[in-house]
């Protein structure tokens, strides 16, 4: 993982995302590996995907502050169904915890943000059901102060685009995390935003700036 994090690196990468919560101890090596390797102008993120228990949780970020490992939040640490657990632990480490797969309608974000169960919260298109409810999100998260991340899944361009341009009108949304299309082995469409390694470069054109799919294939099942 320290050589892949040097690549992206020298790519121009100045963000990286880790995934952790299986063991800790070797979560912590990694992280130690990868922060030696890449130096402290770069930021790390870590990712839970709801791997911990909130004490275990409360235990393995605190070690990373002990290294001083930087972390720049931790990402959904425990189950979605454990808003009291996500609180506590929220409530007990300094690193700044993100709300993700707890966060589906605009319900749940006021749940969050009323509560201060995290930090901030993690918008995802394919989540909240499109950009109607993003926005109401976005709007709840201006009455609060809370900044919100927007995020992918492993989708194509046409959505991601969308997802790019409610983060380029929305000044609450300061952090991205959008490489869905950019993990997808074909990219059929015409137009839109140009993914370009570690940059997204929207066009002028209206709407999201889609001009056409190409070459689009169906797949029967055999």
């Amino acid at each position: 993982m320290a050589r892949d994090s040097i690549n992206a690196v020298k790519r121009g990468f100045e963000t990286l995302k880790i995934k952790v919560g299986k063991d800790a101890d070797k979560d912590i090596e990694r992280m130690k590996a990868i922060r030696e390797a890449v130096g402290y102008d770069v930021k790390l993120r870590i990712d839970a995907n709801q791997g911990w228990k909130a004490k275990e949780a409360v235990r393995s970020l605190r070690r990373m502050e002990e290294e001083g490992l930087d972390i720049e939040f931790v990402e959904q640490p425990v189950p979605a169904h454990d808003i009291d657990g996500l609180k506590f632990m929220t409530d007990n480490v300094s690193i700044p915890v993100l709300a993700d797969e707890f966060v589906f309608s605009p319900a749940d974000a006021l749940t969050i943000l009323q509560r201060r169960v995290a930090d901030f919260v993690n918008i995802k298109l394919m989540k909240t059901g499109g950009l109607h409810n993003a926005l109401k999100i976005c709007s709840i998260a201006e009455i609060y102060g809370v900044e919100c991340m927007i995020g992918c899944m492993l989708e194509a361009k046409v959505s991601v685009n969308a997802a790019v341009h409610l983060a380029a009108a929305k000044s609450i949304i300061t952090k991205i995390d959008l490489d869905g299309s950019v993990l997808c082995s074909e990219d059929p469409v015409i137009g839109g935003a140009v993914f370009d390694e570690y940059k997204i470069t929207l066009n002028n054109d209206p709407g999201l700036g889609v001009r056409g799919i190409d070459k689009i294939r169906y797949l029967e099942k055999i």
